[in-house]
């Protein structure tokens, strides 16, 4: 993941790494925890220390290149790419763990890859489709804060505005009663384009606060499943199994 937003130079920088875990874990506690502003600095400063130099071939090379104007913060852009790479592991095993459950499946995902060099795998809808999904499945993002921006009529009840919400992303996702495959890994329903049947989902949560690294981990897990399934067969080792004809478990250990 360094490599790939900051450059070769960055493979090993894990202190840069650590210090966004560290400021990540306080976050997490939202308004619960001070903030950390000489952590920030320190993470600033070597962020700004790899973004400067640039490197050919990777996002920091873009980014250096892109036209900005007084209002852009593109390295602001890269935080969340970087700590978005966390769940990103999960999200691909688990969609692997799906896969290994579903030989065809398995094997339709083998033959889009086989369609495509490497250099053709930017665009693979069956594997990101299975990265969606098992992200539906089992949000790595469980419970999504927000505050509205108007007052609110809900349930026959009024909100002000600025009223702090708790999103249960898994009641939402696993929704028997407007899903028809609740329970069920089914990728072929996801379209990926925010259709009707698409939007009551929030994997990547959306609106203006959307993970800015949707793209960027859809196209790597996408590319790593790819690697591992051109040249690998996947099984589960015994006595572990997910039987296709079963409602999934509510979580998946990775």
């Amino acid at each position: 993941m360094r490599r790939v937003v900051l450059g070769d130079a960055a493979r090993d920088g894990q202190g840069l790494t650590d210090l966004l875990a560290r400021l990540r874990g306080d976050a997490n506690w939202a308004f619960l925890r001070p903030k950390r502003g000489g952590l920030r600095d320190r993470f600033d400063e070597r962020l700004n220390s790899h973004l400067a130099r640039a490197e050919s071939g990777s996002l920091a090379g873009m980014v250096a290149t892109t036209p900005t104007t007084a209002d852009s913060a593109p390295a602001q852009q890269v935080p969340p790419g970087h700590f978005a790479f966390e769940p990103a592991g999960m999200a691909a095993f688990r969609a692997l763990a799906r896969l290994a459950a579903h030989p065809e499946r398995a094997e339709r995902a083998r033959a889009e890859i086989r369609d495509r060099d490497g250099s053709g795998w930017q665009n693979l809808p069956c594997l990101r489709a299975c990265v969606l999904k098992s992200l539906r499945l089992w949000p790595t993002t469980p419970m999504v804060l927000r505050q509205t921006t108007d007052a609110t009529t809900w349930d026959g009840a009024a909100m002000p505005e600025r009223t702090g919400l708790l999103i249960v992303a898994p009641y939402l996702d696993r929704d028997e009663r407007s899903l028809p495959a609740a329970d069920r890994f089914a990728p072929e329903l996801w379209r990926g384009d925010c259709s009707a049947a698409d939007c009551r989902l929030i994997p990547f949560i959306g609106g203006p606060a959307v993970c800015p690294g949707q793209n960027l981990v859809l196209l790597l897990t996408g590319a790593m499943l790819a690697a591992l399934l051109r040249r690998t067969l996947i099984r589960f080792a015994p006595p572990t199994r997910l039987d296709p004809r079963r409602p999934l478990p509510v979580t998946l250990n990775t």
